[in-house]
């Protein structure tokens, strides 16, 4: 069955692509070690900052504060995380990747990477890069907005 763009069928191609990306993201990232996407959601979410505390990652990615526990949880028993406490206030801990979870990051680096290299070789860089843009864009609209 062909795939409908017509803009009737927005829910299919919305989950066809969601499928899609998810399916190109993690595709040889998940193993043993991290075995959820949500656990490398964290992972990547930490690389771009110097500590972060577990109320700025569970509002930046959606995450509920329980869930978010658990995956960390996790990640600290793996070596990928730390927990500090904060040197300009001792009442907050910090995340931060660990040396471990820096190496295992790269990983994850170079499978975006790929997958951006898709997107390009298909589409055309500009097209690419403004295809990106536009579903952050998407990502950030309030659900039930009219």
């Amino acid at each position: 069955m062909p795939t409908s763009t017509s803009i009737e069928s927005v829910s299919e191609v919305f989950f066809r692509v969601g499928r899609w990306w998810t399916e190109a993201l993690t595709q040889g990232l998940l193993d043993a070690e991290i075995a959820s996407l949500e656990g490398w959601r964290v992972l990547g979410a930490l690389r771009s900052g110097d500590g972060f505390t577990m109320s700025d990652i569970s509002a930046a990615m959606g995450i509920p504060p329980p869930t978010l526990t658990r995956i960390v949880d996790k990640l600290v028993e793996g070596g990928f995380v730390l927990r500090r406490v904060d040197a300009t206030d001792r009442r907050r801990v910090l995340i931060y990747l660990s040396v471990r979870g820096k190496t295992k990051v790269r990983r994850l680096a170079r499978q975006e990477a790929q997958v951006k290299a898709l997107l390009v070789e298909e589409f055309g860089e500009d097209t690419a890069i403004l295809l990106i843009r536009t579903l952050a864009r998407v990502g950030e609209l309030p659900v039930g907005r009219r």
